[in-house]
């Protein structure tokens, strides 16, 4: 009798917007049984975030040969090694499509409230690095007034967020998750993606998972960070709703935006 053949490899994208919980959501993926992080994009900084197919195929290569190191016994494991989680700020087009299907990735699309989002990454720039696919923020500009740079961030690096929302709601068969949702009930959200992915799920084993990640310090998760946006200015929250207007057919509301 042949051997069973091993599961095949599971693959999570996380397509998210900067500083909408995606470090917190990959972490908590990632520690479902078999599966760990990975990077699907050479690198960083304030380089948009487009999936690299060589990359891909490295991540799908190491899955194979850590599932075979598992069967031969040259590694140990708690569970044999099944796929791998990824979390990009990544937009949706045609070639991202294209890597879904051939690859079978299960695309989680990760929002979270826009005006929070503002003040959020106006603190992120600031105090941790001014790298960000979403406008060139130079390094001269992180002593300006709050005010200022929020309203930078609002003109200059929300289109890029529109954007990236836009060509996700049009895409097919994405589950939308938001920042909120995600943080309410993380186990019930988590749960959303397995069953999606068919990643198998144990009670037990998550509620580990998260008691440690929620231990950790390394997830830069806001928590109690909704409501945020309301110290923005009622000008900045109408340009907001200015540029969303744009798209009479796209609902907001997932991003706070109501018509």
């Amino acid at each position: 009798m042949n051997a069973p053949q091993p599961p095949q490899t599971k693959a999570v994208l996380i397509a998210c917007m900067p500083k909408s919980g995606s470090t917190f959501l990959s972490s908590l993926v990632a520690g479902l049984p078999g599966l760990r992080r990975e990077h699907l994009v050479p690198s960083y900084f304030r380089r948009e975030q487009e999936l690299d197919e060589a990359q891909i195929r490295r991540a799908f290569a190491a899955t194979d040969t850590l599932r075979d190191a598992f069967v031969r016994g040259t590694i140990t494991a708690p569970s044999r090694p099944r796929g791998f989680v990824a979390q990009h700020h990544v937009k949706h087009n045609h070639e991202t499509q294209r890597l879904i299907d051939d690859y079978d990735l299960v695309p989680v699309f990760l929002v979270r409230n826009i005006y929070d989002i503002v003040v959020s990454l106006r603190d992120h720039v600031v105090k941790s690095a001014p790298y960000t696919p979403a406008a060139y923020v130079d390094e001269d500009m992180l002593g300006w007034p709050e005010d200022r740079m929020h309203g930078f961030l609002v003109d200059m690096a929300l289109p890029w967020y529109i954007h990236f929302y836009v060509s996700w709601w049009k895409a097919e068969h994405r589950l939308l998750m938001t920042y909120e949702d995600l943080i309410a009930d993380p186990t019930r959200e988590v749960r959303r993606i397995a069953k999606l992915g068919r990643l198998g799920w144990d009670e037990e084993v998550f509620a580990a998972v998260l008691d440690q990640v929620q231990g950790g310090d390394r997830t830069r998760k806001n928590v109690g960070g909704a409501g945020r946006g309301d110290m923005l200015s009622d000008e900045m929250h109408e340009r907001v709703r200015t540029f969303c207007s744009y798209y009479p057919d796209v609902d907001f509301t997932p991003i706070g935006v109501k018509g």
